[in-house]
């Protein structure tokens, strides 16, 4: 012990080999750093058993899990699990399994593993087999037979002239029930049609009416960045997006500029719009004094990603661009920021059971806020007070009208 300290100890003070934090910031920021690199150099984090080769074979005893396969039945859909059974399944492979529409085929996306019985919801449906050869030569017939049928749909919204627009078709893995997906401004009465084309198709037809997003997500197409749409590739839920999102990441507030093929606000603004606001809370404004190592100066420009503030120096008029560190701006971590602002939306959830309460007491025959001199007004006691006053005035006043009667 006193061989391996002697060469960190210069003149009686220690001297540390990495640089202390200043302050607790920089502490959880230096932490955040060593957790990654160490995940990017597969080093063990903890006590957990991630990066264990043999974690996956250890088995879990009877009872205390079950054997799961996740599949999905579209590339930008929910992941569902199943029962495998003794059915041995490796990833991408296609399999049949049984729905509320009948029996679907399904692409793995999750290779059988076991998991908590605590963790599973409901009960798990078997699978019922491996896709065939034969069942993918069907799945082919019944696509090319979904065509028809769209067409065959069309013809008939044509001839009612119902307000109706067609997105897609789709059979069902047997070909026993027909899904039939359109798009409409308002609510449209379809059971006639639905009757109709329930004969003309010989098979069990359902209408269901789609919005603007799920109709770009079953159709595809190329989004403004020139890529495949999100959401009918690989984006299982829409997102919630508010106008507020572009304007965090100074983007145009024009909706034109801002809406995907759906005419709706774009799904990846909501992508980045956490590291903006974070960033945003801790860079300097717009507009903002600021000291610089040129002098004082005016904030006219900001580049988020690259943590660089443009000034306007006071001294010559000029722009300059510095580091947001050196100015002094950027040293706040993520989390801190989080924290902080936290409290606000706790604070309108709690609202709202207070009013319940309140409302109790009255029921319950308990005094009132309004008996109790705390929850009253700031304006209340003067206000009782003039009251008093008037009272006092009128019965004065009536007082001497009596005593002048009594004179006469």
């Amino acid at each position: 012990m006193a061989e391996n300290a002697g060469p960190q100890l210069a003149g009686g003070v220690a001297q540390s080999p990495v640089s202390l934090p200043r302050n607790v910031d920089e502490a959880r920021t230096l932490a955040k750093q060593r957790f990654k690199e160490r995940l990017a150099n597969g080093e063990k984090v903890g006590d957990c058993s991630c990066h264990d080769e043999s974690a996956d074979q250890v088995a879990v005893e009877p009872g205390d899990g079950q054997r799961v396969v996740g599949a999905r039945f579209i590339d930008s859909g929910q992941v569902y699990f199943f029962d495998p059974g003794s059915i041995e399944l490796e990833t991408n492979d296609w399999i049949v399994v049984e729905t509320s529409r009948g029996q679907e085929a399904a692409r793995v996306v999750i290779a059988p593993h076991q998991v908590a019985a605590s963790q599973l919801k409901g009960e798990l449906k078997p699978i019922q087999r491996r896709l065939s050869e034969r069942d993918i030569e069907r799945m082919e017939s019944l696509r090319k037979e979904s065509a028809q049928a769209i067409r065959t749909f069309s013809a008939e919204i044509r001839a009612r002239q119902l307000p109706m627009k067609p997105v897609t078709a789709e059979y069902n893995f047997d070909g026993s029930h027909l899904t039939l997906s359109f798009s409409a401004a308002d609510r449209v009465d379809f059971r006639e049609l639905a009757r109709d084309l329930g004969q003309k198709l010989k098979c069990r037809i359902e209408l269901r009416q789609v919005s603007a997003r799920e109709e770009a997500k079953l159709l595809g197409g190329v989004g403004r960045c020139g890529r495949t749409l999100c959401c009918s590739t690989w984006l299982p839920m829409f997102p919630e997006i508010t106008m507020g999102m572009a304007k965090t990441q100074d983007l145009s507030l024009n909706p034109s500029k801002v809406s995907g093929v759906c005419g709706r606000l774009l799904c990846c603004l909501s992508y980045e719009n956490e590291q903006y606001r974070q960033m945003k809370a801790v860079m300097p404004k717009l507009g903002q004094k600021t000291e610089t190592p040129r002098g004082p100066g005016t904030v006219v420009s900001l580049q988020l990603l690259k943590g660089l503030v443009t000034v306007l120096v006071d001294s010559d008029n000029t722009e300059e661009t510095f580091p947001a560190r050196e100015l002094g701006f950027g040293d706040a971590p993520v989390a801190p920021i989080r924290m902080e602002r936290k409290p606000k939306a706790s604070t309108v959830e709690a609202a709202s059971p207070a009013v319940a309460d309140v409302t109790a007491e009255a029921d319950s025959g308990d005094p009132t806020p309004e008996d109790q001199p705390t929850a009253q007004p700031s304006g209340s006691k003067s206000g009782k007070r003039r009251r008093r006053r008037r009272r006092a005035g009128g019965q004065g006043g009536q007082q001497a009208n009596k005593g002048s009667e009594s004179t006469e």
